[in-house]
């Protein structure tokens, strides 16, 4: 009986120790004393971006190793990072306008789609493609591509809204619109517009995709609340930082880690960057 139960537990010990190595890596990310920090994207190397606020009001960043950088939009009191591709070139916003900043030669290009009010940049791909969405003059928000310097509207059929959120290296288009007073996730691949479902799960929106296609980033309304999540080979990956009461994630690189944001018990905004485990297996099948 004594050999059956220290069995038993050591068959326990490596179930628990299977499900926690399969859960990955959580790492908390803060700028420096900012009132409210979060990561809104990843590139190949690493580096991420994102945006914090403190008493002068809100700003952007990078995040090199342990090396935080703010990114200002001149002259803006209010600018954000949102993507950065492996060229080192950023994109932001710093209302009305947005903006690409290029790393290697330290200068700012303003994004704005053509009549636009706001004009909201969040990702950029290798080829330096922009998706993002902008408010129009009747207060409507469009989504739009921008390669070079030519803007594209991009509003699936019947929507009333719309919303790009990712861009991968195809240039294949990922995000969600509202249509019949619903919002529902998409996909636009030369130039065919595709629903994206995600079963099981209440209310996903997809924020963001890996640059192969192959994997979508977002959150959707869970049991316990807002959830992040990741889901590449039909499968969902919920995440769900440590003691938070809301997790959204943001943003993917080529090798599956993942950043985005988490509200504590104060509801207090940090970054957080997601590391998969060693075993989990590698995005196979092109979603979009």
């Amino acid at each position: 009986m004594a050999q059956f139960c220290r069995c038993l537990r050591f068959f326990l010990f490596l179930a628990f120790a299977s499900l926690a190595f399969a859960q990955g890596t959580y790492t908390q990310i803060d700028f420096p004393s900012a009132s409210l920090t979060e990561a809104t994207g990843i590139n190949a190397a690493g580096e991420i971006v994102g945006l914090y606020s403190d008493n002068t009001g809100g700003h952007g960043f990078t995040l090199q190793g342990s090396a935080y950088t703010t990114l200002d939009y001149p002259g803006a009191q209010y600018s954000y990072a949102e993507g950065i591709n492996d060229n080192g070139q950023i994109v932001g916003l710093a209302e009305p306008v947005g903006y690409v900043y290029d790393s290697k030669t330290q200068s700012f290009t303003t994004i704005q789609f053509p009549g636009a009010l706001y004009t909201y940049p969040v990702s950029i791909n290798n080829a330096g493609s922009i998706a993002g969405y902008f408010q129009d003059a009747q207060l409507t928000y469009r989504g739009f591509e921008s390669v070079g310097l030519d803007y594209h509207r991009i509003v699936p059929p019947g929507a009333i809204a719309s919303f790009v959120t990712g861009i991968n290296a195809a240039g294949a288009l990922v995000g969600y619109a509202e249509i019949n007073n619903n919002y529902s996730n998409f996909s636009l691949r030369r130039s065919t517009y595709r629903t994206i479902t995600i079963a099981g799960v209440n209310a996903p929106f997809v924020l963001g995709t890996n640059p192969a296609g192959s994997a979508l980033v977002g959150y959707y309304q869970g049991v316990s609340g807002t959830t992040g999540f990741v889901y590449q080979n039909g499968v969902l990956q919920s995440l769900s930082f440590p003691g938070a009461i809301v997790t959204v994630a943001t943003g993917m690189n080529t090798k599956g880690v993942v950043v985005g944001y988490f509200l504590d018990a104060s509801v207090v905004s940090h970054g957080f960057l997601w590391t998969p485990p060693a075993s989990a297996p590698s995005p196979l099948i092109r979603i979009f």
